[in-house]
């Protein structure tokens, strides 16, 4: 074969004149897998489009550079554009070039040179460009331009050489022997799959009802045998099912490797599976520093968050003090304490969160941000007034509170609400908010020092002595149990009507728990003194219009011969009588 034949075949390696057709044909599934390629590339990664000459600005793919490979062997890699030319054009066209030298029966590899050319080196095969090298080229790999030139004319023929050896039929004979054990080996691994499988799941069918137990916690049945059976056996065929794809793909791949002419196919299907773990790794080795940094920072707050709760518990015990500090500030203290501490290490990771600097992170972030801050002002608002009521002391645990309309127990205070038992066992759920907004009567605050003072009130009539009303209402109150003596009950005549006296008790009490029943008590007690001593609870009004009327006193209150009065009648007076017409 001439050489005129063949420069007319490939007329420049390296530059702006296109393949012929034969050679696009050829190369067509490959250029659209590299274009493919090119394109998710840039989908990810946003590379700029201007040229750049500076290593910092470039893209990743640049900075690794397109690979110039002969039957999916590379040779070098290409990393400068060259006037309109982009770097990966120009490791398609070599690329293309150097595999139509491989085929060509006249292939000299000695005919490869490198020479200058007004600055700039090239490697020529005769008379035919097949790479141009550039002071930026070069640069990029730490060599001169002219031993960088001289290691490519090695590499290319070395590289050509082995190609042009695969394509011998002793390569070839070799490769099919190859791929034919490789098959046979693929038939026996699917074999050996398939009868372990179907064993295993005969195994599970015919120990479903037997071996093969029920999952229950304590007396609930969460998962039956027979269905347990069914899901091992599902997971089984799963199993084998991705088991033989994934050999199938193996296989497929070590096959087209043992061929020139789809070795390349061979290596993009290993590529697709082995690069997505590379990537896995080395995002992993990558992000040790940052998970180092994450780890320091978790204990630390683990650490300071024990140490503040050794101080809560010392604080409890009262083995510690701090003035102006009450020990029912601890437990709320300790859990703002925690909250604050949580957020400020949530603060210190978030830079080194995997992916913090996403688009998908950020919006996420965003959005949450959004959704807690129109969902949450009510949350918010009686969480603040949680901490306002807890600071304040306007009550606390166990203590006996009116709030509104409710009068009960508090037997729990959170952040957002306040759980008050009532005396019919009912808890109410009080917000915080609400709580805040009302007037609140605490009966248990000065009870343990000063003692709460009960009162409750009777009327008596002005024919009845002041001084008996005292002493009744105060022996009244004397008798009834939880009263204290010291300080002692008092009497204060409140009201001065116009047919009674509002006379009120007062009596003091440690028990506030007990108000109810004390009250209930001291009602009791109030009327048998009064009964005792012949002294009618009665309006006065009720007496101007007693008339044969019996007292209204308890009959076992009453002396054994006592009566009830008769009716008064009286005859009018004739003279006196307008009716002149009356009888006597």
């Amino acid at each position: 074969m001439s050489r005129e034949p063949f420069q007319r075949m490939i007329p420049s390696l390296d530059g702006g004149i296109p393949i012929v057709n034969r050679v696009q044909a050829r190369r067509l599934p490959a250029i659209l897998l590299a274009v493919v390629h090119v394109l998710v590339l840039a989908l990810l990664s946003l590379p700029s489009l201007a040229w750049q000459n500076s290593e910092e600005s470039a893209s990743p793919q640049e900075q690794r550079g397109y690979p110039v490979a002969v039957d999916g062997y590379e040779i070098f890699r290409v990393h400068q554009n060259l006037g309109a030319v982009t770097a990966q054009q120009r490791a398609e066209r070599i690329s293309a070039g150097l595999e139509q030298l491989a085929t060509a029966e006249d292939f000299d590899p000695e005919a490869i040179q490198a020479t200058e050319e007004n600055g700039v080196t090239t490697v020529r095969y005769r008379d035919q460009l097949i790479v141009t090298i550039n002071d930026a080229e070069a640069h990029g790999t730490g060599l001169p331009r002219q031993a960088l030139a001289k290691q490519y004319v090695a590499l290319i023929q070395e590289k050509l050489n082995a190609a042009r050896e695969m394509h011998s039929a002793r390569y070839l004979w070799r490769a099919v022997t190859y791929a034919v054990v490789t098959l046979l080996i693929y038939a026996g691994a699917v074999w050996m799959i398939v009868a372990a499988s179907g064993r295993l799941l005969k195994t599970i069918e015919t120990s479903a009802k037997t071996r093969i137990r029920s999952i229950k916690i304590q007396e609930s049945e969460i998962l039956k045998g027979d269905r347990l059976a069914r899901i091992l056996a599902a997971a089984t065929r799963l199993a084998r099912a991705l088991l033989l794809a994934i050999m199938t793909y193996v296989a497929l791949a070590k096959v087209f490797s043992y061929f020139p002419w789809t070795r390349v196919h061979g290596q993009q299907l290993v590529a697709y599976m082995v690069d997505p773990l590379l990537a896995i790794g080395q995002a992993f080795l990558s992000y040790v520093p940052k998970g180092f940094y994450i780890f320091v920072i978790v204990v630390v707050t683990h650490l300071v968050l024990r140490f503040i709760r050794l101080v809560s518990k010392e604080l409890e015990r009262g083995r510690i003090h701090f003035a102006g500090f009450y020990p029912e500030w601890v437990q709320p203290t300790y859990k703002i304490v925690r909250v604050l501490l949580f957020a400020f290490a949530a603060v210190m990771i978030y830079p080194y969160l995997p992916g913090e600097q996403s688009p998908a992170f950020k919006g996420i972030s965003v959005f949450l941000g959004v959704l807690f801050s129109l969902g949450s002002t009510s949350a918010v608002a009686n969480f603040v007034a949680g901490i306002i009521l807890i600071y304040t002391r306007g009550f606390r645990i166990g203590d006996w509170v009116t709030i509104g309309d409710n009068t009960g127990e508090v037997v729990q205070q959170s952040m957002l609400a306040t759980h008050v038992r009532t005396i019919r066992n009912e808890e109410i759920t009080i917000p915080n908010s609400v709580v805040l907004g009302s007037y609140v009567t605490n009966f248990s605050l000065q009870a343990k020092e000063m003692g709460l003072a009960l009162h409750t009130s009777v009327t008596i009539g002005y024919d009845a002595p002041w001084r008996t009303i005292h002493k009744l209402l105060i022996d009244a109150a004397l008798k009834t149990r939880l009263i204290l003596h010291d300080p002692p009950p008092f009497v204060l005549q409140a009201e001065l009507e116009d047919s009674y006296v509002k006379y009120e008790i007062n009596a003091y009490t440690d028990q506030p728990l007990q108000m109810p029943y004390i009250y209930s008590e001291l009602h009791a007690n109030i009327q048998d003194s009064f009964y005792e001593a012949g002294v009618e609870i009665m309006s006065p009004v009720f007496h101007a219009l007693r008339d044969g009327n019996r007292v209204a006193i308890p009959h076992q209150y009453l002396p054994k011969d006592y009566r009830a009065p008769g009716f008064r009648v009286t005859r009018a007076d004739p003279a006196t009588d307008g009716d002149s017409g009356s009888r006597p």
